[in-house]
């Protein structure tokens, strides 16, 4: 029997779209449009967060392939900057992202500007994304929270706290939902060195998920944490996320909970 591997990385989606440019500009002023001066936004922010990986073995048997498939967590970068522009979004992935990713990172601009009041008709938010060199291609919505708080942390100047790290949707409102994988991205944030996963509230009650062990989950949080080095905990907002990403807590119960950890500008995601 012979086989050969190819590796897909989802950024947990439950099916895969075709692949666009890596570099593109969904919204913006067309070619002449008069420009607002921007104004000068603080450096970029980057994060790592834990994804999901899909590997696909292709397993010979006579005349026929067969595809064999398994799962496991990875981290990846994301990086946001804020540039003098024309009031575009534009998304550069190495390797080519599919259309969900596009989408979850329009919601999450949506969601920064309504949180940070930015005007951004002068400027151009870029986000790039890096994974592994052996990874073909990236889809899924679950860093939009993640993209979300790397927006306003360089539209506001702060720095992050690089031993946290999140993984949820984001709406346009701010409201952090659901994904899948919580298991497989635990493992793989607390092999990075992490010490804090958030996880969106709505994962918190999952009486259909089997965890990594062999019991059925009915507390997230409880299963995680009994299972992995690492410490969960619920959001269910981006100013939750913010209460323990920023490394200068905002006010409140969030920033009280977890008030340690270091700077970071730079940093991994997944």
């Amino acid at each position: 029997m012979h086989s050969r591997f190819a590796l897909l990385l989802l950024i947990l989606v439950c099916c895969t779209f075709p692949a666009s440019l890596a570099l593109q500009d969904p919204v913006g002023p067309l070619p002449g449009d008069a420009v607002s001066p921007a104004p000068a936004y603080p450096d970029s922010a980057t994060l790592s967060a834990p994804v999901v990986v899909q590997r696909i073995e292709l397993v010979r048997q006579g005349l026929f392939l067969y595809e064999q498939v398994t799962e496991e967590g990875a981290m990846v970068t994301v990086t946001v900057e804020v540039v003098p522009g024309k009031g575009r979004l534009l998304v550069h992935t190495t390797p080519l992202m599919g259309v969900i990713f596009q989408d979850a990172a329009r919601t999450a601009l949506a969601a920064a500007e309504r949180r940070t009041g930015a005007d951004l008709s002068g400027s151009d938010v870029i986000v790039s994304l890096q994974a592994g060199g052996d990874v073909n291609g990236i889809d899924g919505p679950s860093a939009g929270a993640l993209m979300a708080v790397l927006m306003v942390s360089a539209l506001e100047g702060f720095p992050l706290n690089e031993s946290v790290t999140v993984t949820g949707t984001i709406d346009s409102a701010g409201r952090i939902g659901r994904v899948d994988g919580i298991g497989m991205k635990a493992e793989a944030a607390a092999a990075s060195g992490r010490t804090l996963l958030l996880i969106p509230q709505e994962n918190s009650v999952a009486p259909g998920y089997r965890g990594l062990g062999q019991g059925p989950v009915t507390d997230m949080k409880a299963a995680v944490e009994g299972e992995t080095d690492i410490r969960v905990e619920y959001v269910a907002t981006l100013d939750d996320a913010l209460r323990y990403l920023r490394a200068e807590p905002l006010p409140g119960p969030a920033a009280a909970a977890y008030p340690g950890g270091g700077i970071a500008i730079a940093g991994m995601i997944s």
